[in-house]
């Protein structure tokens, strides 16, 4: 925009330069004719005397050649130094303003605050006092009514025993059951066979008993074939008496066989009915038994998982009881400064969350929280050096020419956020430069000490930094040194190499 309106400028200065060359003639013609009109001078009469007196007065009062000789040396002498100084090397910066911290979020001040409700019983620190890490700091009474009794640990690790012994004999009394349930599915392996053995051996009696009943009958009518076969030859008198009775004898004989095979069977298929109810009668009492067996173990492992349970739960109570004495001794995190305590006197009650004590750590880790302008953020770059002001530390800042600066010290912007804090500004963090003097120590300079900061850009003449400033352009760098022509001679705009 500033360039346009030079160029404007420019047009309308030619415009005019031109128009007054063609209308120089015209003028010079009429300034000529003026001149050349008759004044009546000649006319007049002049009076020498006062010709004279006004000439020495106006000689008087004339300024002297030495003086006037100064006067044009000091307006040259002036002009060759505003000269000069257009030419002078001037650095471009980024100036921005933090607070000294440290990079490691360890290293910083920590708020310790209650973890309990609890009642204030002692302090063992002062403000300004150094602590190291562990070192008592505060103990409180917890004021919980679930864990205000003195013997609560000790009543805790009690039942706790207690129920891991209930555990452990419900799981001894679930391996016996295993045991004895073992033994049983051996002997129903065993008796099962047993019983089919006798069944079997009953049934092959019953085949015996039916073969003898098979064998008397054939007996028998063979038999009564005999007795009858004797009478007919005894009615012809072809057979003695005595045959005839014999053979009747052998007829009873067979039938009275016959019976006793019939009974002998009946009592086989009794004996193997009898065994067979029995088998199935062993299966059914020792299965029973098992069954039994398996819901005591069962039943056991029940009031084992139950009595875990109960153990778990009190382990909890142990646990959290543990941790809230813990809680109740306020210990130092870190190494460092007690910087303040709470407001609150002994036997006053705080509530969790509540600020009881701060401790400043002793930083090793320096670093600077600083923020620039959104419009210079695209010149914000890892690894770029920062000039800093401590606020405390005498020093002479002189930011157009850093290696002039007294007092100050040196940083390297370590990191750079990505996004803004909402108000278009952009966060970064300075570390010590290691090539650098070490910054100062923390008894002179505390966390929290603001901070003042340049950001090291190009090295341009006075004329440039004036130009650019004037048309509102964002200033430039470049990564190594710059020559003497771009020093004298930068160009206006040009971004970074």
């Amino acid at each position: 925009m500033a360039c346009k309106i030079d160029q404007h400028r420019w047009t309308t200065y030619n415009g005019l330069s031109e128009a007054l060359v063609e209308r120089l003639p015209s003028v010079r013609n009429k300034i000529r004719a003026l001149v050349e009109q008759p004044t009546g001078l000649a006319d007049i009469e002049i009076d020498h005397l006062a010709t004279s007196q006004q000439l020495q007065s106006w000689e008087t009062v004339q300024i002297p050649d030495r003086l006037r000789f100064s006067a044009r040396l000091a307006v040259t002498l002036l002009l060759l130094f505003a000269f000069v100084i257009a030419f002078v090397p001037w650095t471009q910066t980024i100036t921005a303003t933090g607070l000294l911290s440290a990079y490691s979020p360890y290293e910083r001040p920590q708020d310790i605050e209650s973890q309990i409700t609890g009642r204030l019983k002692k302090w063992h620190v002062y403000e300004g006092v150094r602590v190291k890490q562990g070192e008592l700091i505060l103990e409180m009474d917890d004021v919980d009514p679930n864990f205000m009794a003195p013997e609560l640990l000790t009543l805790l690790e009690k039942q706790k025993a207690a129920l891991e012994q209930n555990r452990t004999a419900a799981l001894e009394r679930a391996d016996q059951l295993t045991e004895r349930i073992k033994a049983m599915q051996s002997i129903v392996k065993a008796a099962g066979p047993s019983a089919e053995a006798r069944v079997r051996e009953s049934d092959n009696k019953v085949r015996a008993a039916e073969q003898r009943i098979v064998s008397a009958r054939i007996a028998a009518d063979t038999a009564e074939l005999n007795v009858h076969r004797s009478q007919e030859l005894a009615a012809r008198g072809l057979a003695s008496q005595r045959e005839l009775e014999l053979a009747i004898q052998g007829a009873i004989a067979s039938n009275a066989e016959r019976q006793g095979a019939e009974a002998m069977l009946k009592e086989a298929q009794q004996a193997m009915k009898a065994l067979s109810f029995g088998r199935d009668q062993i299966n059914a009492d020792v299965l029973q038994r098992l069954l039994d067996a398996e819901a005591s173990r069962a039943g056991a492992l029940a009031d084992a998982a139950h009595a875990a349970e109960q153990v778990a739960n009190v382990e909890l109570r142990l646990s959290n009881a543990t941790q809230r004495r813990v809680a109740s001794r306020i210990l130092a995190p870190i190494d460092g400064t007690v910087v303040r305590m709470a407001q609150v006197g002994i036997g006053e009650t705080v509530r969790p969350g509540d600020k009881l004590v701060r401790v400043s750590p002793t930083s090793v880790d320096k670093a600077i929280e600083m923020k620039a302008d959104g419009i210079d953020a695209p010149l914000l770059n890892v690894g770029r050096k920062v000039k800093l002001l401590f606020y405390g530390i005498p020093a002479i800042p002189l930011p157009a020419w850093p290696d002039t600066m007294y007092g100050t010290f040196t940083g390297i912007i370590k990191v750079v956020d990505q996004v803004d804090d909402g108000k278009g500004n952009y966060r970064f963090w300075v570390i010590p430069d290691p090539e650098d003097k070490p910054w100062p120590e923390q008894t002179h300079v505390r966390q929290g000490t603001k901070v003042m900061g340049w950001v090291i850009l190009n090295r341009v003449p006075l004329w440039y930094e004036l130009w650019r400033r004037f048309n509102l352009f964002p200033p430039d760098y470049q990564e190594g040194p710059p020559s003497l022509l771009d020093t004298l001679l930068p160009k206006a705009g040009r971004g970074a190499k």
